[in-house]
């Protein structure tokens, strides 16, 4: 069994993958205050919770965009797996090419996206990743990672506006059901957050879409993917924990090489 882990700004995703799917998969609140001892408990105790055990695990790979965390759980990791573990960055090999301006500030996540996405749909083809920032990432006909955007989360957009006014209230993230006529407070911030969101995700698709030249494949993932996705204009192709499974074929990738 191999144990795909991504650390963002909010969550630890980890997902346990054999035979080539994905078994299960979980998360935890990212805690900087955290130790690696305290992060090899839970996540032991995560993995215990679906009868998996340290001896079931032959490797793992983890990504990082958090700089501060990333020694933290790759000792935690260490704890639990005898097997290699492999870090996404320099002297991995991916299969993504990468033509920025700076390869190396690209972060991690998007590169396992990019190859979970190659390995689905032919380009040019956008990620769309909704979790802590708003993010569209462009492949181009080469299947190269050309650059994208990066816009502000639509939960942590609504906890500045709740915190910056003194009579807009805490909500729930889901479209009202009134439709984009907002009859009232709540219903308001609802149409503006999950149709306001959607209207600028289907703008930015025109736009990267006369960039790239092409008609690409939209595919999009993270954790508030669900609610807003369903009410854009374009048709995008839902994946959950794209993240993960491009972690898992990193991971083939490299283990094959390395034995090969």
């Amino acid at each position: 069994m191999v144990l795909a882990v991504n650390v963002s700004n909010s969550h630890i995703l980890m997902g346990a993958y054999a035979g080539g799917e994905r078994r299960f998969c979980a998360s935890v609140h990212t805690n900087l205050a955290k130790s690696a001892d305290e992060y090899a408990v839970q996540l032991r105790s995560i993995l215990g919770l679906y009868g998996v055990g340290p001896d079931d695990m032959a490797g793992a790979i983890l990504s990082c965009v958090v700089p501060s965390m990333l020694g933290c759980v790759r000792e935690a990791l260490g704890r639990l797996c005898k097997g290699r573990i492999y870090i996404v960055g320099p002297g991995l090999k991916t299969g993504v090419v990468i033509r920025t301006e700076d390869p190396a500030q690209v972060g991690s996540e998007l590169v396992c996206c990019a190859a979970a996405a190659l390995a689905l749909y032919p380009p040019p083809c956008l990620i769309l990743s909704l979790d802590t920032a708003t993010s569209i990432t462009a492949l181009d006909e080469m299947g190269a990672l050309r650059g994208g955007a990066i816009m502000v989360g639509v939960r942590l957009g609504l906890e500045a506006l709740c915190a910056r006014t003194a009579q807009l209230p805490q909500i729930d993230l889901a479209a009202p059901a009134g439709g984009v006529l907002g009859a009232g407070t709540v219903a308001s911030m609802q149409s503006g957050a999950v149709f306001g969101t959607a209207a600028m995700l289907d703008g930015m698709i025109d736009r990267f879409s006369d960039a790239l030249g092409g008609d690409p494949a939209l595919v999009g993932t993270g954790t508030v993917a669900r609610v807003i996705l369903p009410h854009c204009r374009h048709v995008v192709r839902y994946h959950d924990n794209l993240v993960l499974d491009g972690l898992y074929l990193l991971y083939t990738k490299n283990a094959k090489e390395r034995l090969g």
